[in-house]
């Protein structure tokens, strides 16, 4: 069994508030963060706002000094104990991307992760975003958190993250149709998952017939002692998927 990147001690109180109360309105006050900021530098000759050491200041405290994805320790500065910590906007369109709420505290190998535009960039700073440990657990921030899928360990943020950016980048295209297809919609339960496989996958994406049923409405009319089989034989006792806490299932099923 593969051992997580961190481990919560009960007996102590949490360290990620974020997870608890998501309420960063003081931290504005506490680190001179400018709220006129939040959407971005005004020179576009920048990438960030000019506080943006504030910011990630703010951030990486508000986060206790951990990665919001993996727990790994971070800090301002690498360590041999931290490593380097950045901030990610997991801001939509209509949100200010700089705005405190909208940032999440990341170490160098999870954020390397979730900004590459294609597989083959990543591991260039480590492999410590594949030991996070799988959602939900209040050691994440759920908007950045692991969801591996059933028995292959496979992360499903292949699809999330990378499928809408494939297409511009000519280096994946002849990787287009594995990280399309690797991993299953997110909101699919993991016995679904594992009943209907890569077919669930082609045929959600393909064109529906008036004679024919989609896999999802077929799976909906099992019956459900017919659907607690397929989760009896499908779904690892041990996945987090189902029961929660971390997920073991990485050196019997590597990525």
């Amino acid at each position: 069994m593969s051992e997580p990147a961190f481990i919560a001690d009960p007996s102590l109180a949490p360290y990620n508030v974020a997870y608890i109360v998501d309420d960063r309105s003081q931290c504005y006050r506490e680190y001179d963060v400018d709220r006129d900021r939040d959407h971005g530098p005004v020179d576009p000759a920048r990438d960030a706002p000019v506080d943006y050491a504030a910011r990630r200041e703010a951030i990486l405290a508000f986060y206790g000094g951990r990665c919001g994805r993996c727990g790994t320790a971070v800090a301002t500065q690498s360590a041999e104990e931290t490593s380097l910590g950045y901030v990610y906007s997991v801001a939509s369109e209509s949100e200010p991307a700089w705005a405190l709420s909208n940032l999440v505290a990341l170490c160098e190998p999870c954020y390397d992760m979730l900004s590459a535009s294609c597989c083959r960039d990543l591991g260039a700073f480590g492999d410590t975003y594949r030991r996070a440990p799988q959602f939900p657990t209040w050691t994440c921030d759920p908007r950045v958190a692991v969801e591996r899928l059933p028995l292959t360990g496979r992360e499903a943020w292949l699809r999330h993250r990378l499928a809408d950016r494939i297409d511009d980048q000519p280096a994946c295209r002849a990787n287009r149709t594995v990280a399309r297809s690797a991993c299953l919609a997110r909101a699919t339960p993991a016995a679904e998952a594992v009943a209907l496989g890569e077919a669930f996958v082609r045929d959600e994406r393909g064109a529906l017939s008036t004679a024919n049923t989609r896999l999802r409405d077929r799976w909906h009319a099992l019956t459900d002692p017919e659907r607690a089989d397929w989760e009896a034989c499908a779904v690892d006792p041990d996945t987090s998927l189902v029961t929660g806490g971390f997920e073991p299932a990485l050196e019997r099923h590597p990525v």
